[in-house]
């Protein structure tokens, strides 16, 4: 399969050589969990075995080997210094990393989106409510959207308007409602009034090119499990510099104050094979055509789709900015009914069948 890949088809071809499913069923949802290719199975069954073999020489030799070769090749795929990236083993995780290391002041408040990801909200609004006294505000975000600025003034005027928010939590590519956030302009803008920002890109990945160093956010989180084809339990967290010496992991253990590095790489005994199969799943996504063929068949597909479902529905697709649009991703506009609010429809597709 190796060999080949590159010459399947996206679609049934693709579904059936290079994945397993349950009999009957049609998986379309990359952006909850993931699709694990056969062949990274079949790797990580092998690197379990290898584990269960002989734990100490895993765990005491193999393992810090493995760790840095996907570290190395997570960070050349995002655009990151290796030194400023580590593994978590999902977005999640990454935010509540950096939310639960700040020493967070008495009034600190945060600012997100009404579009935020809901666990990532809840942290924060835990955060502000019992650590600080302070609490979380959301900017809206309205449609139609006719440009990118239009999102910008609407988080900076929430900025002006309060100035005790301490860090903005922003997302890369909103996962209720597939909108990719204008985050290099609005990091600037957070720049000016010396506000922290940590951008929650779950999404983001595999979706969209990422170059984490030219952004320069303070904190930046990704999964590897939605879109580039890892095992669940695998994202990274990019720290900047400045942040080594406060952001640490939820679990202390052995490594306690050797460095930003080790303290996310020991966390006490665990299965991280999750992580050291990155270089595996990029060579699988680049094989397979890389960003720029997986976006012609799923731009086609979704387009096509979205139109029959909004068709059908007798509603429509809203209206935003090309550049603002996520790859795999798109909004239907659900018709109403009585006594329920009109809300969006995501539609996710697979990006290799249909």
């Amino acid at each position: 399969m190796a060999n080949s890949v590159s010459t399947i088809a996206f679609g049934a071809a693709m579904k059936d050589q290079c994945f397993r499913f349950k009999e009957g069923v049609t998986f379309i949802n990359h952006g909850s969990y993931g699709a694990v290719p056969l062949r990274i199975r079949h790797k990580q069954k092998q690197l379990l075995d290898e584990l269960n073999d002989d734990p100490d020489a895993f765990y005491r030799q193999t393992e810090q080997r493995l760790y840095n070769n996907a570290r190395a090749a997570a960070a050349e795929f995002v655009g990151a210094d290796p030194e400023n990236l580590v593994f978590v083993q999902n977005a999640t995780t990454g935010v509540n990393s950096v939310l639960k290391s700040l020493q967070w002041q008495k009034g600190d408040e945060i600012l997100a989106t009404e579009h935020a990801y809901r666990a990532v909200a809840n942290a924060c609004r835990k955060v502000a409510e019992f650590s600080t006294g302070g609490h979380i505000h959301q900017f809206d975000i309205r449609y139609p959207i006719n440009d990118e600025q239009e999102v910008v003034d609407s988080m900076t005027s929430y900025l002006n308007n309060h100035p005790q928010i301490r860090l903005v939590v922003l997302d890369h590519i909103t996962s209720a409602t597939a909108l990719i956030l204008p985050v290099k302009k609005m990091i600037a803008e957070c720049r000016k009034r010396g506000v922290l920002v940590l951008v929650d890109a779950a999404h983001a990945p595999g979706q969209i090119k990422v170059n984490v160093e030219n952004l320069n956010p303070d904190f930046y989180t990704g999964n590897f499990h939605k879109w580039v084809y890892t095992p669940r339990g695998c994202a990274i967290l990019w720290i900047a510099k400045e942040h080594h010496n406060w952001c640490t992991p939820l679990v202390t253990s052995h490594m306690y104050k050797k460095g930003v590095q080790l303290e996310y790489f020991m966390q006490g005994t665990r299965d991280n094979i999750p992580y050291f199969l990155v270089p595996d799943a990029l060579e699988f996504y680049n094989e397979i055509g890389g960003m720029d063929r997986i976006h012609q068949y799923t731009t086609d597909l979704l387009d096509k789709a979205a139109s029959m479902i909004a068709e059908r529905l007798g509603t429509r697709t809203p209206k935003i900015p090309k550049s603002m649009e996520a790859p795999f991703m798109r909004l239907v506009l659900l018709p109403e009914f009585e006594g329920y609010p009109r809300v969006l429809m995501k539609v996710p597709t697979n990006c290799c069948w249909t």
